[in-house]
């Protein structure tokens, strides 16, 4: 019983972080077009624009805001606020389509109207600095959005690595507002590598709505070649053997006084006198002339 109390616990803490669950803001837009279907055309419009008054909407989010909008607008017979809703919308993103399968062909062919005038786009403006780098490591395209954030729901990078084809990513967005990505580095090390790159605004529809460059005049950076010593920092996998130093040969009379030739040639000097000595003495017929304390024989040394 209490293991299935702690599981139907767990399955509850868990629910809202289930990706099926549905955000707030879901949520208030369902609510928004469930007074539509009732013909409660009044409320859902100012549910519309107290919702339209948040600044934490996404960008999909503020259109589909603005989509529920005018379609109680039209409902409401009020044309007027009616366009200058659609043509928000449209400036925001071009390629918006209208979601509602339900919508009636008064509101279907207004939609299509105001797609169709094209207003004049929101102003996106992107601010970017081409890295200059010094080694061969990955660089960093880092660009900061100054105008119409609120529109963008992607920032997307297009490089062309020399010799390789086109690619893509999307840029992360930090904390403080700014994008960024990486450019894998690739090619030989030897050589400098040139990477040519331009980064593109999307609408949530992947309309463009600014750009930094373009496929035809796309930005430039350059990694340089891989240098000795960075290859030896990051580990080129080769040993490198150093030779330990030839000692110094030894200074004169720094050894033992048994390897100096002047210590062996006193040696046999001292021998081979000491052996005439022994000789002479040995061999010697005469001796003192007999005395008064009579004679006396000299011991004989032998070597």
């Amino acid at each position: 019983m209490l293991r299935s109390v702690l599981v139907l616990a767990c399955l509850v803490i868990a629910l809202p972080l289930l990706p099926g669950a549905a955000s707030a803001q879901e949520e208030e837009l369902s609510a928004i077009r469930e007074l539509i279907f009732q013909a409660r055309f009044e409320a859902a419009v100012q549910q519309a624009n107290a919702l339209l008054e948040r600044s934490d909407l996404e960008a999909a989010e503020r259109n589909a805001a603005l989509e529920v909008l005018a379609t109680a607008q039209l409902a409401n017979r009020q044309d007027g606020p009616a366009s200058e809703t659609l043509r928000l919308l449209y400036s925001r993103d071009p390629g918006h389509r209208l979601t509602d399968p339900d919508a009636s062909p008064p509101v279907i062919s207004a939609f299509a109207r105001a797609r169709e005038a094209a207003p004049t786009p929101i102003t996106v403006s992107l601010q970017h600095e081409p890295p200059a780098l010094t080694r061969r490591e990955p660089p960093s395209i880092e660009v900061r959005v100054a105008e119409g954030a609120d529109a963008i729901a992607e920032l997307r990078l297009v490089y062309r690595i020399a010799g390789e084809g086109e690619s893509r990513a999307v840029m992360s967005r930090r904390d403080d507002g700014t994008y960024q990505a990486r450019i894998p580095v690739v090619g030989d090390a030897s050589s400098s590598t040139d990477v040519a790159y331009h980064v593109v605004a999307l609408a949530p529809s992947q309309a463009e709505l600014g750009a930094i460059g373009s496929s035809a005049q796309p930005l430039q950076v350059r990694i340089p070649a891989e240098s000795r010593g960075q290859a030896g920092a990051q580990g080129s996998g080769q040993v490198v053997v150093q030779q330990a130093p030839t000692a110094a040969p030894a200074e004169p009379g720094g050894g033992s006084v048994a390897e100096e030739w002047w210590f062996w040639t006193l040696i046999a000097a001292l021998v081979i006198g000491g052996v005439t000595v022994g000789v002479v003495i040995g061999t010697s017929q005469g001796g003192p002339e007999p005395g008064t304390l009579g004679s006396v024989q000299l011991m004989q040394v032998e070597f």
